[in-house]
């Protein structure tokens, strides 16, 4: 079942009040589809939290639609059965029932029976190591537990899309390599579509399928990741050397070169050549030099880097 999100925007203004509106999200385009995971990336106040609440329904749009399977949300709460949301641990859960309970608790909320999903609830808790605590109140669980529980509610009826806000917070790392097979899990054989919001990048670099920039409430890029390190290509290289070669000092400040620790008969430095004209003319260099390279090789850009680099520009 596909996400749409077509020109969304929201405006929040105060008719007593002398300030200008704040637009926290302006005109937001994309689209998830099924089996895909799709990653909002952002600083504090970029709009990721605005974003996720008006598609769980939660707020509602200044204009711009959503769509799911095809159908606008606007007006259609039965739509939202075919969607479920993870927005942070602690608020997910209702702290004086225990985990069996709160499964049951919130799939009544939504229409499902509790007989209806007794055995599914059993396998959720069993899955999300969760199931020797079933019998505690749920605000005497740890944080790690609270969260796997929230995924467990957002679960038990069976959406189609989730809406997962930072899902590994809290978690030890046993637990959280879980949490990540299970999203897995969940995508690719089951082919439901997440839309994941984290500042972890290791996270998203694992997987997002693609991801979207998000600054001042705007979509600045978005793409798979190798179509953003083709587009931020980076001219960060590495070589080695053989032979004696002091570099010259205007050349270590026109190219940041970094000399690294001499290895035999070799030399190792790391230059930032900027361009591929750069990297022409440092080339031409050491062919005049006469010097022998044993390795040459671009260092890659990660997705922290690239995101820093899309915020900047």
């Amino acid at each position: 079942m596909i996400l749409e999100v077509n020109h969304l925007c929201k405006t929040y203004t105060s008719p007593f009040s002398r300030k200008p509106p704040m637009h926290a999200v302006s005109d937001v385009s994309f689209q998830i589809k099924p089996g895909e995971v799709y990653a909002l990336l952002g600083p504090n106040g970029a709009g990721k939290s605005t974003i996720i609440k008006m598609i769980a329904g939660l707020i509602i749009p200044s204009s711009g639609e959503i769509r799911i399977g095809g159908q606008d949300t606007s007006g259609k709460p039965i739509i939202y059965k075919h969607l479920s949301a993870v927005l942070e641990g602690t608020r997910n859960v209702y702290w004086r029932l225990n985990p069996i309970e709160n499964l049951y608790y919130f799939a009544n909320l939504r229409g499902v029976t509790s007989s209806s999903i007794h055995g599914k609830a059993q396998k959720l808790l069993e899955e999300l190591n969760i199931d020797g605590k079933k019998k505690n109140q749920s605000q005497h669980l740890s944080r790690g537990m609270l969260q796997k529980l929230a995924l467990g509610v957002a679960l038990v009826t069976d959406p189609n899309i989730l809406l997962l806000d930072e899902p590994t917070l809290g978690l030890d790392v046993e637990s959280s390599r879980k949490m990540k097979d299970k999203i897995r899990y969940l995508t690719k054989e089951e082919g439901r579509s997440v839309l994941l919001t984290t500042h972890q990048m290791d996270l998203v670099d694992e997987l997002a399928d693609r991801v979207g920039i998000l600054k001042g409430g705007k979509l600045l890029r978005e793409g798979t990741l190798s179509q953003l390190k083709s587009i931020f290509e980076s001219h960060i290289f590495r070589l080695k050397i053989r032979g004696d070669w002091n570099i010259p000092e205007e050349w270590k400040i026109k190219y940041s070169i970094k000399e690294l620790p001499i290895q035999g008969d070799t030399k190792e430095i790391a230059l930032d050549c900027h361009d591929k004209n750069g990297v022409y003319a440092f080339w031409e260099i050491i062919k005049k030099e006469g010097l022998e390279v044993v390795h040459f090789y671009r260092m890659e850009e990660d997705l922290e880097e690239i995101f820093l680099r899309v915020l900047e520009s």
